[in-house]
């Protein structure tokens, strides 16, 4: 019985050397993934740059009403858009984005619809330049002020009938650009916020 006892402690002692001799497993320290931080927008930065924009589109759409070479709509219905008249005068709104794509690619991009509203515009090349302006999108639907037609059923209006249009297009400019410097650092700041609110495209503005 007891040398069945030291067999026991001796098999003991054996198998504990044996497990103390065996090599320790090193795991090796995880190292974390370093993720490169996404590139962040400055808001500063880019309302700075707005401003510039807003500055130079201003001063655009007032040279734009002080040449008084405005369409006309020839049309009978009334009120209406008139992208480009038959003349090819083309509207404030138009000559400006002419002043930045090319005046070709100005007439392009409306796909035909001569009597586009860019209230109704969303999405696409010209919202893309409504976000970059440094206007909002409420200062460029009062600059496209649409023409009124004095049912002239397609034929050239008399000149004094196109006198009388062109001035009345003269004074609406006049309300616009007073509307504009009255709330001029309001709106910088909404134009702002809904170009950050596409950090792709102010991304792009910055680089540009």
């Amino acid at each position: 019985m007891f040398k069945q006892l030291i067999g026991s402690l001796l098999l003991a002692s054996s198998l504990l050397a044996c497990q103390s001799a065996a090599p320790t497993k090193v795991t090796e320290p995880s190292h974390p993934v370093v993720v490169a931080p996404s590139q962040t927008l400055d808001r500063d930065e880019v309302r700075a740059k707005l401003a510039a924009r807003r500055d130079l589109v201003v001063e655009r759409f007032l040279a734009y009403r002080e040449a008084r070479v405005y369409p006309v709509n020839t049309t009978d219905v009334g009120m209406q858009h008139v992208w480009m008249d038959e003349h090819g005068n083309l509207c404030a709104a138009a000559t400006l984005i002419s002043q930045d794509m090319g005046r070709d690619a100005a007439i392009a991009v409306i796909n035909g619809d001569n009597t586009i509203a860019l209230a109704g515009v969303t999405h696409g090349p010209l919202a893309d330049w409504m976000l970059t302006s440094g206007l909002t999108h409420h200062e460029i639907v009062a600059i496209q002020e649409p023409g009124f037609s004095r049912q002239y059923r397609g034929r050239e209006p008399e000149p004094d009938q196109r006198i009388v249009e062109v001035q009345r297009l003269y004074n609406t400019y006049i309300s616009v650009e007073r509307q504009i410097r009255t709330l001029w650092d309001e709106n910088l700041e909404a134009a702002t916020d809904a170009l950050m609110a596409r950090p792709d495209l102010a991304k792009q503005f910055l680089a540009s």
